[in-house]
């Protein structure tokens, strides 16, 4: 027979255990979850009041975290968009300051930052960033059909990793090639502040995309949550730039969607105005993790405003363009300064 002092010992140390045990869950690093749109300008989402467009999955991540309505590229083309969130550095620094380009073959990125602080960081998807020798990533899956997100190896994946990690799932859409049939007509197109009298014959094709990808992050979604990785994951969703001004230097072509859910660190349904950057993410994953940010990373680490703090990060905001390595795009060379 057990006495019942036998019992309250055992009971206690069963309570403590369980204590414990959610202490290491409550200081266990967070993992990264990142999925990143192309070409999609940041009006064209229901989040941010295009009332016509399908996005129901970015829609819903808004309601359940933090929405950004001041987030900026530095230069509003595939590549040295990539090359700013994966380096915190701006693209002339980093060195891809024009399409296609590669970075500095010295260059640090989020992979070796992070690795060394035990994490798999992992790319599915479209890539656009080069050298091999500097992207290293722990894992690779490239897209389906040079188009599609490998849907199955994100499952596969998330289904067996037993260490932190960084996932960036970066997707090939809405960007072009946009299809000649699609559900959407002229009139169920919206006009946003900077568009002309004519809706651009491209815009059907355009919607039809965002709603496929909307398909593909919402299957994203659903597997993060069938392996119980939605509370301890920092999920994030952008867009590279925006479609309307690719190349240059205007608004719709800097500024991106940026929302962040952090269950149990951001408060959701919550909206930032503070003025932040692709070079900030690297910087912020960084003191997340408890992290050394090097000297060298131009970015801030916005890990404050997650957390409620609206006080200012940034300054301003500096952006560029050149001839990009496009035929027959913009010829002259454009910089830009934004602030407040």
């Amino acid at each position: 027979m057990i006495s019942n002092n036998f019992k309250s010992l055992i009971l206690f140390t069963l309570f403590s255990s369980v204590f414990i045990l959610k202490g290491q869950e409550s200081i266990s690093p967070p993992n990264f979850i990142f999925y990143l749109a192309d070409d999609q300008d940041q009006l064209d989402y229901g989040a941010y009041g295009n009332p016509k467009v399908h996005t129901p999955a970015v829609d819903q991540l808004a309601k359940e975290g933090m929405k950004f309505t001041n987030f900026y590229t530095s230069q509003s083309i595939c590549a040295p968009s990539r090359s700013q969130l994966f380096t915190g550095m701006y693209p002339v620094k980093n060195g891809c300051m024009a399409n296609h380009l590669p970075v500095k073959k010295d260059i640090k990125t989020v992979i070796d930052q992070l690795v060394a602080e035990g994490y798999e960081v992992v790319l599915a998807g479209k890539s656009h960033v080069k050298p091999n020798s500097v992207f290293k990533w722990t894992k690779y899956f490239g897209s389906i059909d040079h188009r599609y997100l490998p849907l199955d190896a994100i499952n596969s994946y998330l289904a067996k990793v037993k260490k932190p990690f960084c996932l960036f799932i970066t997707s090939d859409f809405p960007h072009g090639p946009y299809p000649k049939n699609s559900d959407y007509t002229k009139n169920d197109i919206y006009k946003l502040p900077y568009n002309g009298r004519n809706v651009p014959n491209y815009k059907l094709g355009y919607y039809q995309n965002i709603e496929d990808d909307n398909t593909q992050l919402e299957a994203v979604l659903e597997m993060v949550d069938s392996h119980n990785l939605r509370d301890n994951s920092v999920f994030i969703y952008a867009s590279d730039h925006g479609i309307s001004g690719k190349w240059g230097v205007s608004e719709q072509g800097l500024k991106i969607p940026f929302i962040v859910r952090w269950p149990g660190v951001v408060k959701p349904g919550t909206t930032s105005q503070i003025l932040l950057g692709l070079v900030d993410v690297l910087p912020t994953f960084l003191e997340i993790t408890s992290s050394k940010i090097d000297k060298n990373i131009d970015g801030k680490s916005f890990y404050k405003t997650l957390q409620g703090d609206e006080s200012a990060v940034n300054d301003y905001i500096f952006s560029l363009a050149t001839r990009q390595n496009i035929q027959a795009c913009k010829v002259f060379p454009t910089r830009a300064v934004r602030g407040k």
